[in-house]
């Protein structure tokens, strides 16, 4: 498994949205049209289709990696439909798993897939990891589809943490979100809930996107908002 530090991964994010407006012929417009993005830069095709679950688990999306596609469960549109946000960053994700873990050159060799096997997800999105599978059709059950887990596992931290890295980069550009935000009072829920639309993520997402530059700091005991890490610190020192 590769590992990608931080800062690799924004540079890989800002190239690709350079590639981006450069096949738009304009600047970047937000929120980041990510179904676009997707097609344009890195050939990747987005279909709604049902998804097995495997009991416990929720799974919001797989990618068919031989046929460069995002499939979205269609077991959860409806939920994704009434959170945007979640739907862009779930894509997000899955498009980081193809831009940093997938091996391309592997993907056209002829005897890498056997023709009993035609649908592979190299990962789905869930909620108890990424879980690799192959969905095949049994000879003994003619018309029968079935689920056969090959490898199931939960992302490494590290490769979770690239992933959701990549979404969060492409979604919400470093320069950008950087220049956005110290335009506003951090200091609000309000003012931050407009940003997360603004760029069209979750409030989750967004303030793990503010940590990560230092400019927000959440006080988990009084949930206070503070402008960055040092100031938090700052203040707590000051009222002891």
């Amino acid at each position: 498994m590769k590992f990608y530090r931080n800062e690799q991964i924004e540079q890989i994010a800002e190239q690709r949205l350079h590639e981006f407006e450069q096949k738009l012929g304009r600047p970047l417009s937000f929120p980041i049209d990510i179904e676009l993005f997707g097609d344009l830069v890195l050939g990747l095709s987005m279909l709604w289709e049902e998804i097995e679950e495997i009991p416990g688990e929720e799974v919001l999306a797989g990618l068919r990696a031989p046929n460069r596609l995002i499939i979205m469960n269609e077991r959860h549109q409806h939920e994704m439909e009434q959170k945007p946000g979640r739907r862009r960053l779930t894509q997000g994700h899955e498009m980081g798993h193809w831009e940093l873990f997938v091996d391309k050159s592997k993907l056209d060799h002829p005897g890498l897939f056997d023709a009993a096997a035609p649908e592979i997800f190299a990962y789905r999105s869930s909620t108890g990891g990424q879980v690799e599978i192959i969905k095949t059709l049994l000879a003994s059950e003619p018309g029968r589809d079935i689920l056969r887990q090959i490898n199931s596992r939960a992302d490494t931290s590290d490769e979770a943490r690239s992933v959701n890295r990549y979404a969060a980069a492409i979604l919400m550009p470093r320069s950008a979100i950087i220049e956005e935000a110290r335009k506003i009072n951090r200091t609000q829920w309000r003012n931050l809930y407009l940003l997360a639309e603004h760029f069209g993520v979750t409030i989750s997402a967004l303030r793990v996107r503010l940590e990560q530059f230092n400019l927000l700091y959440v006080d988990q005991k009084t949930n206070t908002l503070y402008p960055s890490r040092e100031e938090a610190h700052g203040q707590g020192q000051l009222m002891f």
